[in-house]
């Protein structure tokens, strides 16, 4: 039975993937936005089904790196298919100049023959690294209309719902959907990665005292939770800009699907980050109103836990706070060892030398629960400051797109974009959160098409005062 879903699973994306690769070679490639937000939240269980009940190495290989050459085949039409693609509606800003000396940066890294990472392993960290900066470049250069944005923000909100659905049965019967789909065999058998914790995945998928936290069909829990960021964010805008109640309850329906997923995947940070983007958002919307519904969210949830929760929960968070815990420990403990490290080495000791994306090895990285140290420790001071400034005037330029457009409509994106890179920050502070690609593609897509919008903007502006 499961040999037949896998088939009609890798026929399925076979004919998704055939779609996406013409409509990319016909010029469109929006559509690669399509392929992002359907495809990569079920990657990881996707592969697992497949090498699970199918058990080919090779075919894996094949869908991994699938993914990599349409992505590559759109940005190379991209550049093809303009003779001066620096010319072609925008002009080079100081963030598009950020985005091209980080990548310079990382390229850079890559052949200087530093640090002890093999140079396959750096490879592949710095093809990680291109898909940042080709994913914002499509967002500067790609046009898409209104309706091609909505279409895309519904996609999300689908995927959203199943997710959470998915989750709910999770915690519902209490048992995780990674140890359904036999992930602990593709952790042994694919990449040879021992499991671990109570159930047996991977120690993102317990809380301290052994709690459940559940991952939906996402890698774990803490790319699902990461990934609600955007789902909330979008969903909040549309919520405060349609008419009608039918399509506000949708809206409502689909914000809450992003709280109930934050809730079950049992993040801190990502709950916390929730909270936080709230309060941006309140203040970005100009309506106070979310700020004290968050507030008095916040309040009751403190009530509930210091007096009608178990004494387990109530420890729990105080720890948390206190940074007594196990987990609270573990990320210090990283974050000490990288910021040693950046203090010894500000110069940078290599690529793929940090954290735990694709390309480093666990036995020679060095930190690892901080996305900034990790690019401080392996292309030193000077990397870390410019991925800093990458996300600070993203964030800024998304939100003077929004509160200079006129229409509701024209701001939606930058909204977004600023909110949810405003959330992830947290999330970045306690993760190597760019390793989940799902919402670092295209949360950086719409950083790069609210900083169009933001020139567009700042342009016609200009143009009026003169």
């Amino acid at each position: 039975m499961m040999n037949i879903l896998a088939i009609l699973l890798l026929l399925l994306y076979v004919v998704f993937y055939t779609i996406t690769f013409q409509q990319v070679l016909s010029g469109k490639i929006k559509f690669l936005l399509y392929y992002v937000a359907i495809f990569l939240p079920i990657y990881t269980v996707f592969l697992t089904i497949t090498f699970n009940f199918l058990d080919s190495s090779l075919l894996i290989k094949f869908i991994q790196y699938s993914k990599e050459v349409v992505i590559l085949s759109a940005f190379g039409l991209m550049l093809l298919g303009s003779k001066n693609i620096l010319s072609k509606g925008w002009k080079v800003t100081f963030l598009d100049s950020l985005f091209i000396s980080f990548f310079v940066l990382t390229l850079f890294f890559f052949l200087l023959p530093l640090g002890e990472a093999a140079l396959v392993n750096k490879a592949v960290y710095l093809k990680n690294i291109l898909l940042i900066v080709i994913f914002y470049f499509f967002g500067r250069n790609v046009q898409m209309s209104f309706s091609d944005w909505n279409k895309v923000f519904q996609v999300i909100f689908v995927v959203a719902i199943f997710a959470t659905f998915l989750v709910s049965l999770e915690k519902i019967l209490g048992i995780h959907f990674h140890t359904v789909v036999d992930y602990p065999n593709f952790l042994i058998k694919f990449q040879e990665q021992e499991p671990a914790g109570t159930y047996g995945l991977l120690w993102t998928f317990e809380a301290e005292g052994g709690k459940p936290r559940y991952g939906s069909f996402f890698a774990h829990p803490l790319e699902l939770s990461s990934a609600m960021l955007i789902v909330g964010a979008a969903a909040s805008i549309y919520l405060l800009s349609v008419k009608f109640k039918t399509n506000k309850s949708i809206y409502f329906v689909v914000f809450g699907c992003a709280i109930l997923s934050v809730l079950f995947a049992y993040s801190r940070a990502s709950l916390a980050a929730f909270i936080l983007m709230m309060i941006f958002m309140a203040f970005m919307l100009q309506y106070y109103k979310i700020l004290f519904a968050t507030l008095i969210g916040v309040l009751f949830m403190a009530i509930y836990i210091w007096f009608f929760a178990s004494n387990e929960i109530r420890y729990f968070a105080i720890d948390t706070l206190t940074f007594q815990n196990s987990s609270s420990i573990t990320h210090l403990i990283d974050w000490f060892a990288a910021i040693e490290s950046i203090i010894n080495n500000p110069q940078g000791i290599g690529l793929a030398m940090s954290g735990n994306a694709a390309g480093v090895e666990r036995d020679i990285a060095i930190g690892g629960e901080n996305q900034f140290l990790v690019y401080g420790v392996q292309m030193g001071l000077l990397g870390m400051m410019i991925y800093l400034g990458l996300i600070i005037i993203g964030i800024r330029n998304g939100w003077k797109a929004y509160r200079m457009s006129v229409k509701r409509e024209e701001g939606i994106v930058p909204f977004v974009a600023a909110a949810t890179k405003f959330g992830l920050l947290l999330p970045l502070f306690t993760a190597n959160a760019e390793v989940y690609i799902y919402i670092s593609l295209i949360s950086w897509w719409l950083i790069g098409a609210a900083e169009t919008e933001y020139q567009r903007k700042r342009q016609s502006k200009l143009i009026l005062s003169t």
